[in-house]
């Protein structure tokens, strides 16, 4: 009978998910602030189906890394495609797991190579040894890795409220979520935090007088909602919380474009915007970035058809402009 040929752990995952099982205790926020990967997720993935593919992202990985070697760039995007229940996200999450540079979590690897009778050439524990241990260690932070599942778990269903966001949004909305669960920091992403930062930096001084005019303007505000200048620039200063500086730019930008008529240098195209959080994080001291994102097939169904070409274009600034062209 079966319990004679097989043997099956007394508890198994049962279906994967980004947003549980990359971080250990289902993706715990202490978890994500110790960078602790789920041990599970590593212990129940089976290597050798897809051996040639783990082979070339980690090798990808765990080669060396110069900013201004653009002939020779490391980054790399994948598309992942196969029937429904095949395991796809479950390799997502072991990818995820490993990249977070644990010795216990690559010391599962070496043991599973080992029982399989895999030389230390044929092994991917090698790309620990020979790349992503050092890249892990001391004087860097690690790989910043970022998930997102993008629709409901397998069920056909559009799992986020407000399907009118661009791409883009959700994958700065991921990035920021992770730099505050493991930095405890509220980092500018969005092109409206940055434009509150540039006004804090180039603009204050030139444009003081005329923003407290502007907080106080019938035509734009409610009296209920009139603003004192010196509490605005406090507010942004402080930098209390990701909603309250998105809520200064938003403010900031009708400001510059609505009051002043004049058009902020900011960041707006994909490009840029995604090209300043790569290039934000490794300012941070991280040794590389691993986005993951997992149902975008099922995520672009049900997007409009000019909705589905800026998440084409988004999904080839990532693989492409930033991993090839910019060396990312």
């Amino acid at each position: 009978s079966l319990d004679e040929i097989c043997s099956v752990p007394d508890k198994i995952i049962s279906v994967y998910s980004l947003e549980k099982h990359v971080w250990a205790d289902s993706n715990s926020e202490s978890a994500r602030k110790a960078r602790k990967p789920e041990i599970q997720t590593i212990e129940e993935f089976q290597i050798d189906p897809v051996r040639p593919f783990l082979t070339d992202i980690l090798r990808n990985m765990a080669a060396p890394y110069k900013s201004e070697r653009k002939e020779n760039p490391i980054g790399q995007g994948y598309w992942i495609q196969a029937e429904f229940g095949s395991g796809k996200s479950h390799l997502l999450c072991f990818l995820a797991s490993l990249a977070l540079g644990r010795i216990e979590a690559w010391e599962i690897i070496r043991k599973k190579e080992e029982a399989s009778g895999r030389g230390k050439r044929e092994s991917l524990y090698r790309f620990w040894q020979e790349g992503l241990e050092a890249k892990s260690g001391k004087g860097t932070k690690g790989i910043f890795v970022i998930v997102k599942t993008l629709v409901g778990a397998g069920s056909g269903t559009v799992g986020l409220a407000d399907k009118g966001r661009r791409l883009t949004e959700y994958i700065l909305d991921a990035a920021k979520e992770q730099i505050q669960a493991e930095l405890g920091k509220n980092i500018s992403l969005y092109p409206v935090e940055l434009l509150a930062d540039r006004f804090i930096s180039e603009d204050l001084d030139r444009y003081r007088k005329d923003l407290g005019k502007f907080l106080r303007d019938s035509r734009f505000f409610d009296e209920d909602e009139y603003e004192e200048v010196d509490a605005f620039i406090r507010t942004i200063q402080q930098n209390k919380s990701p909603e309250y500086k998105r809520s200064c730019g938003n403010k900031l930008w009708r400001f510059y474009t609505e009051y002043l008529k004049v058009q902020p240098q900011i960041a707006a195209e994909t490009e840029d915007i995604l090209k300043h959080l790569v290039e934000t994080i490794m300012a941070e001291g991280y040794s590389g970035v691993l986005l993951v994102l997992d149902e975008v097939s099922l995520f672009m169904k049900n997007r409009d058809e000019d909705q589905r070409t800026d998440d084409e274009k988004t999904l080839v600034v990532l693989s492409n402009r930033l991993a090839k062209i910019n060396n990312l």
